[in-house]
């Protein structure tokens, strides 16, 4: 089975700024690394103007032959499993990727 990992920023918006999980994604924007997700988020937020709708949420995100899982950043940390699209947990968070958070 192939597994491959990609970091990603999720532009996604708040229809109604409840914070209830009605969100759309906007768009992504893939990073090769850690490094550089992090200096493009925080160019996102440097020039991003503050209506409260639009968020920009970090992810690891995990393909293989079984699907598409995420690793949302919580506080500055990777969560200890990657979830499906109902919150399920699919894999753990391979020990390279805290690393690779933690060293940044």
């Amino acid at each position: 089975m192939t597994v491959t990992y990609e970091w990603d920023i999720e532009e996604t918006i708040d229809y109604t700024g409840k914070d209830d999980g009605l969100n759309d994604v906007l768009d992504h924007l893939f990073q090769p690394d850690f490094k550089s997700l992090k200096s493009q988020l925080d160019e996102l937020k440097a020039h991003d103007v503050e209506d409260g709708h639009v968020h920009y949420d970090p992810v690891l995100v995990r393909d293989d032959d079984n699907g598409r899982s995420w690793a949302y950043l919580i506080d500055g940390k990777l969560p200890t499993h990657f979830e499906d699209a109902y919150q399920n947990p699919v894999a753990k968070v391979p020990a390279r990727f805290h690393k690779e958070v933690s060293s940044a």
